[in-house]
């Protein structure tokens, strides 16, 4: 069995990602971070590509954004809960919960690239989002235990935006592009041979990824001191299916012929509408973002038995959810020509319904977030350079998590969990980086 587990594990973690992108909790970019994640309307912000990519139709110059962030969870303590109960052992337990999550550091690439030369035939945006040194980095979290299933590692994968925008007019925009994600299937064999055996154990394994994208649309108006958009962007799934079998050639046994199935990350649909208005030298932020759940699923790995010996996997979490509605405020202060400073709020709706005291792992709460951030401008051979930096801190609502009684298969005892815990906690981040316009 060594020899499956591990072939197993290696396909899991090589396809496996996270759930959503990094911008949707945290911002695109230092400029946009510190004004409550939203658009700045800045058309030679080359990392609005992500909030309203039409806007970058109104630029004919060559922008670049490279910023660096910095993600620290610290969630509550969950002790003294049932660990173990006869869903996942043969006796109850207590002990701890890991809430204890992993601090993030992740990179950030935009482009603004005008195209027809002279004639400004329209913009193509590009936005690049990854870990530093990975590509992907996953953790599907405890199958039992309560799970951050929004924070554990749902914004620590590489995700692209490309889209292109044109000028329809001198004060009005529009957009078309997309994102990308994928579809994964793995297929691993095993042959194994116990002590005595003439011959030793072997395995097989072949996979295919298969690229999967999602629509985005969007408009901009430009009036005399503001600016409105819209933004749509499509539902995005990507899904794991792991075929794997098992056997045992002496004595002849079938241990395993099973298929293992997650979602992989997720993207809500997502609606954007916001704007901005300038008094001199303040300029006032607003946008209201809803975005629907209903495709959401928890990232547990289901196991379904085709045949052999291994009983399958029993998911006796029912999520449901709600669609969302987060608002945002920001404010720009340019304090002189080159010194700006950002501040912003936002409230962010859990997606997940319920108060957490049936079956099941999955928890989130609704979230405060303040927001504030520095930018400085300078001249390098008659070209801007923008350098700034914006931190966030994440208020996670306090909330007690009550467990109702019996088991989750039904039968007398206490639900994994028991007697109760409570939600809350805070996230900090911090970015750091630099634009500019050519």
């Amino acid at each position: 069995m060594k020899t499956l587990l591990i072939a197993l594990l290696v396909y899991m973690a090589g396809f496996q990602n996270s759930f959503a992108s990094y911008p949707e909790l945290f911002g695109a970019s230092f400029s946009t971070s510190g004004i409550g994640n939203q658009a700045n309307l800045n058309a030679n912000d080359p990392s609005n590509n992500y909030y309203s990519p039409s806007l970058l139709g109104f630029s004919d110059k060559f922008n670049v954004l490279a910023q660096s962030s910095s993600t620290a969870p610290h969630f509550k303590s969950i002790n003294s809960v049932v660990v173990t109960n006869n869903t996942n052992s043969t006796s109850e337990t207590y002990g701890k919960v890991n809430t204890t999550y992993t601090k993030f550091y992740g990179g950030a690439l935009h482009i603004g690239l005008p195209v027809g030369g002279a004639r400004h035939l329209g913009t193509l945006g590009l936005s690049v989002f990854l870990p530093l040194g990975d590509l992907v980095r996953t953790n599907s979290g405890d199958p039992f235990l309560p799970e951050y299933v929004m924070y554990r590692s749902r914004f620590q994968r590489t995700s692209v935006y490309l889209n292109f925008a044109k000028k329809w007019s001198e004060d009005l925009a529009w957009s078309v592009g997309t994102l990308l994600g994928f579809q994964a299937t793995a297929e691993v064999r095993t042959n194994l041979s116990l002590n005595g055996a003439s011959y030793g154990s072997w395995a097989r394994a072949q996979s295919k990824v298969s690229p999967s994208i999602g629509f985005i649309t969007s408009v901009t108006k430009i009036f005399d001191d503001s600016t409105v958009y819209f933004a749509y962007q499509q539902e995005m799934k990507s899904n794991l299916k792991a075929s794997v079998y098992g056997e045992i050639t002496n004595p002849s046994l079938a241990l395993l012929d099973s298929t293992m199935s997650s979602l992989i990350f997720y993207d809500p649909h997502t609606f954007r509408i916001g704007g901005t208005t300038r008094f001199s030298d303040l300029e006032f932020f607003g946008a209201l973002e809803y975005q629907m759940w209903s495709g959401y699923k928890s990232p547990i790995v289901d196991v379904k038995k085709n045949g052999g010996v291994i009983v399958p996997s029993t998911n006796y979490e029912k999520i449901v959810t709600r669609d969302t509605i987060n608002p945002r405020l920001g404010l720009k202060l340019n304090l002189t020509d080159r010194w700006s400073t950002l501040l912003g709020v936002q409230y962010r709706m859990t997606p997940l319904k319920g108060d957490f005291s049936g079956s099941g792992n999955s928890v989130d709460v609704n979230t405060i977030v303040g927001t504030t951030g520095f930018q400085y401008r300078m001249v390098v051979w008659s070209k801007d350079v923008h350098i700034g930096t914006a931190f966030q801190y994440h208020q996670l609502e306090s909330k007690r998590v009550t467990k109702t009684t019996g088991q989750e298969n039904g039968s007398a005892g206490n639900k994994l969990g028991a007697p109760g815990y409570d939600l809350g906690g805070y996230i900090l981040t911090a970015n750091l980086g630099i634009k500019f316009n050519f």
